[in-house]
């Protein structure tokens, strides 16, 4: 794929930009009392987010050069907040971020709370890679640009018509609704044109709405970065409007597009400007919404079996004080943090709440066994989240061959040395990315919750991997917002344990005191937490003549013992160092058994372990299957 096309002078020539040499001679259409007013907006990226901020910081330098009226919002610190109110009367928009459009393979259909905008900081101050959808819907409703602004997409996935790297481009069909969708909402603030770049800087066309002199349409044409295979269309979600795609090769490499106002000039940009000619002011961000004061929360709860990949209720139980209500459209997120996990961490479904709709119930089960547990707040793991990057690709240095590798003929009679061949180590790529795909997990996805009248309770979708996670739920208000950090500390961070298609816990008291030689009974309580029935029921033979057929074959709690201290020592003999009990026939999903193990003490006083296991005949050990065991710590005494 073609990354980068030089610069060429005659293309700035043909559009007739003009090179200011400062900003009276760059906008003589501009009124004297107002000027254009560009925003430059860079989203938490991942590791690219330097090199955005970066280009960013580029772009402004180019902008001053025509107009005084330049704000520039980069993560940490770009949140909603702070970008829709630097917004307002903006003739030039420039955003480099993540880039969540549609159609896509997170969702069946348009979702406009979270598709097709900008992706954002969640709470100013924090990181390069947590970051948080405003769609179209919020651009759209919240936002009013200048008459004929321009708004520039860079780096991107989707809003050209991509995909994400690794995954399949689509169809020419997919590709057109994706440029079509993601300008939507930014024509119904009030743009006149929506130009998306997946690999050059935004300088460019910068220049040309700025300083130019032709039409924006033919500087998008003329651009170096033009492939010249343009096809052009009809926009279906903004009327009036025209979309035109240049791609890569004649049917694929969906990289530049513009939906815009057909004889869109740079005059008509300019003379719709409403920046302000004094040096711009800090953009003024309201305060974070709170409900600190009002509420107590206690900690999130489960009460179902927590099945890896399914979705469960999750219950808040709060009391309100001075008469106050939880406001209505009260929004959460989760992030789930791995702490201790036996697989492979998938990818989370991008909305990690569920979509409108799924609203969880609020009466948690009291039979159920709770696998959540209240743990003090930790700071979230950062990911190593990729994003669309942004910057000027370096050249790629050519792989080198590997070097010969001489091996020495042993002397005669010696014996010969294994001659190990030498490891092929895969070349650099041949060019660096740009574009990027995200890490889901880094995504916060706010939906709306169900308000009881003591709990609030949401659908979740548990992590795909079974093991143990940390379980964050951050509070939005109805915007989306996220609450000022006073409202999230109310609310607990637990622990989760994700189990997986065979899993199970054995329960026993931890500690115990026994005399040598001795015997004794150890309760224990057996729970299958996974999606299997333990055992194997009894198969009568069918025939006209009654057959005892195959026996039942149960599952077992087996008891290892095992010597901890200097002089502990357990026998040889199998039925003291080893005891097991049989569970009942077919222990289905969530169920509960209660045994006895009878244990043999052993002669030698010392510390001793007893290693708890759940042996079935489907799967076999619950140990071997990469669960941790069940241990019960006994001191053996002499006896008296």
């Amino acid at each position: 794929m073609r990354r980068f096309a030089a610069p060429v002078i005659a293309a700035f020539l043909a559009v007739g930009l003009i090179i200011p040499a400062g900003f009276g001679a760059a906008a003589p259409a501009a009124a004297a009392s107002s000027v254009p007013k560009v925003v430059i907006v860079v989203g938490p990226s991942g590791d690219a987010t330097d090199r955005y901020r970066s280009e960013a910081r580029a772009a402004a330098a180019v902008a001053r050069g025509y107009t005084p009226d330049v704000v520039e919002i980069y993560s940490p610190n770009a949140t909603w907040p702070a970008v829709s109110k630097a917004l307002a009367g903006a003739s030039v928009v420039i955003y480099m971020g993540h880039g969540n459009g549609w159609p896509s393979r997170y969702r069946d259909e348009l979702y406009p709370i979270s598709q097709d905008g900008f992706g954002l900081n969640p709470v100013a101050g924090g990181d390069d890679y947590t970051h948080q959808y405003f769609g179209e819907a919020a651009i759209g409703s919240e936002v009013r640009l200048a008459k004929n602004a321009v708004v520039l997409l860079n780096h991107l996935c989707y809003a050209s018509g991509n995909s994400e790297p690794g995954l399949p481009e689509g169809t020419l069909p997919v590709a057109r609704q994706r440029v079509d969708n993601f300008a939507a909402g930014f024509i119904q603030a009030g743009a006149s044109a929506v130009v998306a770049e997946a690999w050059s800087s935004p300088n460019y066309m910068l220049r040309a709405v700025l300083g130019g002199n032709r039409s924006i349409e033919t500087a998008w044409r003329q651009a170096p970065s033009a492939n010249g295979h343009r096809l052009a269309f009809d926009s279906q979600r903004s009327h009036g409007f025209v979309a035109e795609m240049d791609t890569e090769t004649a049917s694929s490499g969906y990289t530049r597009s513009i939906v815009l106002k057909r004889g869109l000039a740079p005059a008509a940009i300019l003379a719709g400007s409403r920046g302000s000619t004094a040096a711009p002011t800090a953009v003024v961000v309201p305060s974070a919404p709170s409900l600190a004061g009002n509420v107590t929360f206690q900690a999130p709860d489960i009460r179902a079996l927590t099945s890896a990949g399914t979705k469960v209720t999750l219950v808040i139980h709060y009391t309100m004080t001075g008469g106050a209500a939880l406001p209505k459209g009260l929004q959460a997120s989760v992030r789930w943090d791995p702490l201790d996990v036996t697989g492979p961490v998938a990818a989370q479904p991008r909305a990690e709440v569920a979509p409108t709709g799924a609203a969880a119930t609020a009466s948690p089960d009291p039979s159920a066994t709770p696998v959540a547990s209240s743990e003090p707040a930790a700071s979230p793991t950062k990911g190593a989240a990729a994003s669309p990057e942004a910057g000027t690709a370096a050249t790629p240095t050519p792989a080198k061959k590997p070097r010969a590798v001489s091996v020495r003929k042993p002397p005669t009679g010696a014996k010969p040395t294994p001659i190990v061949p030498p490891v092929a180590i895969d070349p650099p790529p041949a060019a660096l990315d740009l574009v990027v795909a995200e890490r889901i997990g880094d995504v916060v996805a706010p939906a709306p919750v169900k308000i009881a009248k003591s709990t609030i309770g949401l659908t979740v979708a548990l992590p795909a991997a079974p093991g143990r996670y940390r379980l964050t739920v951050t509070l939005h208000d109805p915007h989306s917002v996220v609450y000022d950090a006073a409202t999230q500390v109310l609310l607990p961070t637990v622990t989760v344990r994700v189990t997986g298609d065979f899993d199970g816990a054995v329960l026993a008291t931890p500690s115990v005191q026994l005399t040598a030689g001795s015997a004794a009974t150890l309760p224990v309580r057996v729970v299958n937490l996974g999606r299997m029935t333990w055992g194997i029921p009894t198969i009568i033979d069918p025939g006209p003549v009654a057959r005892s057929g195959t026996p039942a074959v149960p599952a077992s709690v087996v008891g290892h013992w095992i010597p901890l201290s200097d002089g502990a020592t357990v026998p040889a003999d199998p039925a003291v160092a080893e005891t097991s009990v049989d569970l009942p026939i077919g222990l289905a999903s969530g169920a509960t058994a209660d045994a006895s193990l009878s244990l043999t003490v052993p002669d030698a006083p010392g510390d001793y372990l007893v290693m708890l296991d759940v042996v079935t005949p489907e799967r076999g050990s619950l140990i071997a299957a990469g669960w941790q065991p069940t241990l019960v710590r006994v001191t053996v005494v002499a006896v008296p």
